[in-house]
């Protein structure tokens, strides 16, 4: 079983005052990235559909309108594998429509779980929204029904969205405890845990030239690690990041190598449509 958490509003940056994200809110996350394979992946400057385009086709997508014939959904669902997607309402078309390549169709063996969220960007209801999506991929990994569940968390973006530092700040050090209880389990269950995000924003919360919020997503670069009794103790790229500050690693792949990861984690092959490669060495 292999679980992709794409913690959105998660980006890659230098240490600043603009940037929350810090080994001191994020302890867990940290050591994660001491003890599993770690990279960083860049990103385009497109919209949040065509970077789950990318995401899910493993092609390099520039158009939202372009429609890949080959997914990993739709690979899965040729190997008469079971899958789950589990996606807030804000964020239902990128996961389901766009993550399959643009196409509304279900596939055989896929379901969705979707978890219904307040609309509006107040700091506690992306809390009630993550606590909800925390108990529902809990439950599908203890459940072991599925072979793969790809779940999208905004919970940092949507905080980012209010410009909030404080808040935003916080908001690191509640993700960070619900990773842990994921991981935790997920190890229980010996399912592979794969963390990326499709963009940034908490982590450019502010321009440094105004002094004035920065809400937008960025294109910075986003975290990939692989967690799993497999791969501790394992790199991806040429080094580890010194004192796990990922800002020092050169990236090593884009959004579109993380659907051909996943398969051969899952032991499948890779179809010739896909453009991105491995980043397993």
């Amino acid at each position: 079983m292999v679980l992709l958490l794409l913690l959105d509003g998660f980006g890659v940056a230098p240490a600043g005052e603009a940037n929350v994200i810090n080994a001191d809110n994020m302890p867990f996350f940290t050591e994660l990235a001491r003890e599993y394979p770690v990279a960083v992946l860049t990103t385009a400057a497109q919209s949040l559909n065509t970077r789950y385009l990318t995401l899910g086709s493993g092609q390099e997508i520039i158009d939202e309108d372009i429609k890949p014939e080959t997914t990993l959904s739709s690979t899965l669902a040729a190997s008469n594998l079971k899958q789950l997607k589990i996606v807030e309402t804000e964020r239902l078309a990128v996961l389901t429509v766009f993550f399959n390549g643009g196409r509304e169709e279900r596939l055989v063996g896929e379901e969705y779980n979707i978890i219904s969220s307040a609309s509006g960007a107040t700091s506690s209801q992306p809390f009630v929204t993550l606590t909800k999506a925390v108990k529902e991929i809990t439950k599908a990994i203890a459940k072991e029904k599925f072979d793969f569940i790809v779940a999208t968390i905004p919970y940092l973006d949507l905080v980012a969205a209010s410009g909030d530092l404080f808040q935003a700040q916080k908001a690191t050090e509640v993700l960070d405890k619900y990773l842990r209880t994921i991981v935790a389990t997920a190890e229980s269950k010996d399912c592979v845990v794969v963390i990326s995000s499709a963009h940034g924003n908490v982590e450019h919360m502010k321009s440094m030239s105004t002094d004035l919020p920065d809400t937008e997503r960025t294109s910075n670069p986003v975290p990939f690690l692989i967690i799993g009794r497999e791969f501790s103790g394992k790199t991806i790229g040429l080094v580890d990041p010194i004192s796990s500050d990922l800002s020092l690693l050169a990236p090593v792949g884009t959004l579109a190598d993380i659907a051909p990861t996943v398969l051969k984690i899952m032991g499948l092959d890779v179809p010739p449509d896909m453009t991105g490669k491995s980043l397993l060495r």
